[in-house]
């Protein structure tokens, strides 16, 4: 397991201290919010079984990328075999951006459904967090769950106690700088969780955290897609199947090589898929899925994908 963070006993005091409920992990893009919530998950796991939300569906750990996910985690070990999602939401997009309130309504509904009262829940959660549209998405979140603890990674100091200047790196703050008009920083995020109730722990970014390139994100995703559809088939859904936007649950349009969420009846996603052809009467889809009779409704999304690459497009 990688280096431990710098302010590990802290925080899995302060996680541990929590009343029963979500505990929120917030931070800029590449500051370490993964590393942590899997360390802690580790430890925690070795108290009781716990929930694992990863939230962030640009670079997913628990399923395949443009979805949020979780697990049941029932022993210290974070083995890839025990990461396979228990429930699944496909959002359409690898970023939160296009759809914040779909976003938030997914990650409310992975924390609270089916999770028994008392359970501890750890959220990893995107790189979204300054900003109007950051506003929107963690005013919803905050609004709905109100989460007992809230852990922000962020340099200290600056308005709000937080930095108004470089995070994770001289490159992550060139892309944040510009999202952060007047220096507030993540501080309008978390005065609407503390608005809710939240108790907000601050933490510095983790002493590895290492910014990578655009090029590098884009190819962890297309090695976590080549992964996902590894063992998939050629699967063929009979017509008649609703067809919506991921996005808005309106009505879509389904066309070839499209990425799409194979929805069951109760609205999780059994799997994601690529449609191979579009007929009268069935929609050949390539998916890992085996029994496609539980597929009530196609949710496409907004990426095109070459399953055998993993190229986005």
């Amino acid at each position: 397991m990688p280096q431990a963070h710098q302010d590990f006993g802290r925080l899995l005091a302060a996680v541990r201290a929590a009343r029963p409920g979500p505990a929120i992990v917030l931070g800029a893009v590449d500051c370490g919010k993964t590393t942590l919530v899997r360390q802690l998950a580790a430890v925690l796991a070795a108290d009781a079984p716990i929930w694992l939300v990863a939230g962030d569906p640009g670079q997913a750990w628990i399923g395949p990328p443009a979805a949020v996910a979780r697990v049941r985690l029932v022993r210290p070990r974070l083995r890839r075999s025990q990461l396979a999602p228990e429930r699944m939401i496909f959002l359409g997009s690898t970023s939160p951006a296009p759809c914040p309130a779909q976003t938030a309504a997914a990650l409310a509904r992975l924390v609270r459904e089916g999770v028994p009262a008392g359970n501890r829940v750890v959220v990893d959660t995107p790189g979204l967090v300054c900003g109007r549209l950051a506003e929107t998405l963690w005013g919803l979140v905050a609004a709905t769950l109100r989460p007992p603890l809230v852990v922000a990674i962020d340099r200290r100091g600056g308005p709000g106690g937080l930095a108004a200047g470089r995070r994770c790196g001289r490159a992550a703050g060139r892309r944040t700088r510009r999202a952060r008009r007047g220096g507030a920083g993540m501080a309008p995020v978390l005065r609407l969780f503390r608005a809710a109730g939240s108790q907000v722990v601050l933490a510095e970014p983790h002493p590895l955290a290492r910014v990578r390139r655009q090029a590098e994100r884009a190819a962890y995703r297309a090695a976590a897609y080549r992964r996902y559809f590894g063992r998939a088939r050629l699967r063929f859904i009979e017509g008649g199947v609703p067809v919506v936007s991921a996005f808005s649950g309106g009505a879509a349009a389904l066309d070839v090589g499209r990425l799409v969420g194979l929805r069951d009846a109760a609205g999780w996603d059994a799997a994601l898929g690529v449609v191979r052809g579009v007929g009268a009467r069935r929609i050949a889809v390539l998916t890992p899925l085996r029994d496609v009779s539980v597929v009530a409704s196609l949710a496409v999304g907004a990426l095109r994908l070459d399953a055998a690459t993993g190229a986005e497009a």
